[in-house]
């Protein structure tokens, strides 16, 4: 099959993968809202205690720290060290904003564009850098998921209505292919070659540190939504994970951005012991501490940023003025 004609139909299999995503979460959020009031769900959300808000918010911000102080290292490991701040703001921009969107690649690379050209870096270690921000995310999902359907098979086999067999299997599956990567990473020596690009492999030391990088990641931001969760979940926190991160992966593969509606409507498809009102409250709470405040932020670090900064839009929309009044002799 010529590639044209196999893009065309990747892309039309994710196009409509996305749409068949997209309306089912819009079914069953349409079926779940003729069942409940809009106005149980906001008491809901005033009836949880300031104590488990004051602890989703500061395991929200516990996430975003972690990978902005990784994104330091994760810099200096691609080219050079840029100080603590610089990489700190481009995180704290970067991830808020590119989770809104619901394209965190495109949009985190783009903005590590602007932020990091000014350096002197090129395209490709922009994208080098992009890539080592993204891996320890992904490392972490697939590990988590995978310990999950092994440790918490029992639980989860009602959750999802899937023997237990086969949730080992593919948890176990999974885990091999977990270890591939750290032998692959351990013994692979030589770039990665990628049309005219070269792909250096992480070495293992870096590797560890994405891993734990991502555990601390995913824990703390699965951490926000659990204790959010009212009782009648009743599920153990690694149990939870995988039911968090199997939504978290639904609302990526709808592309919806930030999964709007997908999260909320898996989870009610998944927990179907928790009442209606009771997860949506808890779910809007979610997004609220780790998604809205957070992106908030980002706005008006992006904006002080753009002002304050040497080579910020301020410094640049007046430096051709400065340079007309004052031409060089």
């Amino acid at each position: 099959m010529p590639d044209p004609r196999r893009h065309r139909l990747k892309a039309a299999v994710g196009l409509t993968a996305s749409l068949l995503i997209a309306g089912l979460a819009a079914y069953v959020l349409f079926r779940t809202f003729q069942r409940i009031e809009l106005a149980d769900v906001l008491r809901q959300m005033t009836e949880v205690p300031r104590t488990k808000l004051l602890l989703a918010a500061a395991c929200a911000a516990g996430a975003f720290l972690t990978l902005a102080l990784y994104e330091g290292i994760a810099v200096r490991y691609v080219k050079q060290s840029l100080g603590v701040v610089k990489p700190a703001i481009t995180a704290l921009i970067a991830y808020p904003i590119g989770h809104a969107l619901g394209q965190t690649i495109l949009s985190g690379s783009a903005l590590r564009y602007r932020m990091y050209t000014p350096a002197q870096f090129s395209a490709i270690e922009v994208g080098a850098t992009v890539l080592m921000c993204a891996l320890p995310y992904g490392l972490a999902f697939g590990l988590l998921i995978d310990l999950a359907l092994v440790l918490g098979a029992d639980r989860l086999a009602e959750v999802f209505g899937v023997p237990r067999g086969w949730l080992v299997a593919a948890g176990v599956l999974g885990l091999a292919k977990d270890a591939g990567y750290v032998l692959f990473v351990i013994n692979r020596k030589a770039p990665i070659r990628l049309g005219g690009w070269a792909v250096q492999v992480p070495t293992p030391r870096m590797t560890a540190l994405q891993i734990a990088v991502g555990l601390v990641d995913v824990a703390l931001v699965s951490s926000v939504l659990y204790l959010l969760m009212p009782d009648s979940a009743g599920l153990a926190f690694l149990p939870f994970v995988a039911v968090y991160l199997a939504s978290i992966l639904a609302g990526a593969l709808s592309h919806v951005p930030a999964g709007l509606g997908v999260l909320e409507s898996v989870l009610l498809l998944l927990l179907p012991q928790v009442p209606p009102a009771e997860l949506l409250a808890a779910v809007l709470l979610y997004r609220v501490i780790y998604e809205v405040i957070p992106l908030v932020v980002a706005l008006a670090l992006w904006g002080a940023y753009e002002l304050a900064a040497d080579d910020g839009v301020r410094v640049r929309m007046l430096r051709p003025r400065a340079l007309r009044r004052d031409p060089p002799p």
